[in-house]
C-alpha cells in the first residue's frame, strides 16, 4: 500500500474543522450504496446473487492456502495495538500496518460467517463484502500515510465505546479516536480507523476508513 508524507500542520488544520463534525456513519453508508448500485448493475452480480450464501462463501474460499482458527498478530490490548499503529505509521512500515488488520482468510472464515451481512435481512456475498471493505481500507490507509508518517508522532491513549457491538465471537469496537501529538504542540485526537474487532483476546483493527 503506500507512503508518502504531508507536513503536520496541515492535519492539524483539518482536525480541528472537517475531522471533527465528518459523520462516519453517513459517509460509510452513502459509499455502500454507491458501491452495492454499481455491483448490482453487473450481470456477474445478479447471478451470483442468487446463489445459497454457503456456496458464495465456498467459492470466495477457493484459493485461500489457511484456514485460521483465529486473529494472526494483532495485539492483546486496543492500547497496545493502538500504539503499534502510531509506531508504524511514523516509520511508514507498510506491511505492519496491513498485518494488524484482518487477513483476506480471516474474513473468510472467521469474521463474514458470523456477521450481519451473511444473512438476512442484510445478505451480502462475501466477494462484495471484502472488495467494499479492502477499497475502503487501502484508500484510508493510504492518506493516513500522506498526512501522517514521517512526522515524529507520539502516542498519547485509546478511546473508544464503552460496549462493543457482537457479532457471534467477534466484538467490534467503534468510534475509536487515537491521541497523539507531533514532536512539538498540542496533542490532538483522530478517528484514524473505523474500529477494533477482538475474537478470543486478539485485537486487530478493522479497517483504515477515516475522514482524511
Amino acid at each position: 500500500m503506500k507512503h508518502f508524507t504531508i507536513a503536520f500542520t496541515f492535519l492539524l488544520g483539518c482536525a480541528q474543522s472537517d475531522a471533527a463534525t465528518f459523520d462516519w456513519a453517513r459517509a460509510d453508508s452513502l459509499a455502500r450504496a454507491r458501491q452495492d448500485s454499481v455491483n448490482r448493475a453487473q450481470l456477474s452480480y445478479i447471478v451470483d446473487s442468487i446463489l445459497p450464501v454457503e456456496e458464495q462463501l465456498r467459492r470466495f474460499r477457493v484459493g485461500l492456502t489457511e484456514v485460521p482458527a483465529q486473529f494472526a498478530g494483532g495485539a492483546s490490548t486496543p492500547n497496545e495495538l493502538a500504539q503499534a499503529f502510531i509506531h508504524s505509521l511514523e516509520v511508514s512500515d507498510t506491511a505492519a500496518l496491513v498485518r494488524m488488520t484482518i487477513s483476506k482468510a480471516e474474513f473468510a472464515y472467521l469474521v463474514y460467517p458470523e456477521s450481519p451481512n451473511s444473512r438476512k435481512p442484510y445478505q451480502q456475498s462475501p466477494d462484495l463484502v471484502w472488495l467494499q471493505h479492502s477499497a475502503a481500507s487501502g484508500t484510508g490507509l493510504t492518506r493516513l500515510l500522506n498526512r501522517l508518517s514521517g512526522s515524529g508522532i507520539r502516542f498519547r491513549s485509546l478511546t473508544c465505546d464503552a460496549e462493543p457491538i457482537h457479532d457471534g465471537s467477534n466484538r467490534i469496537w467503534r468510534n475509536c479516536a487515537v491521541r497523539f501529538a507531533p514532536r512539538s504542540g498540542d496533542p490532538v485526537s483522530l478517528q484514524l480507523f473505523a474500529g477494533i474487532i477482538e475474537r478470543e483476546g486478539r485485537f486487530k483493527i478493522l479497517s483504515y476508513a477515516n475522514a482524511f
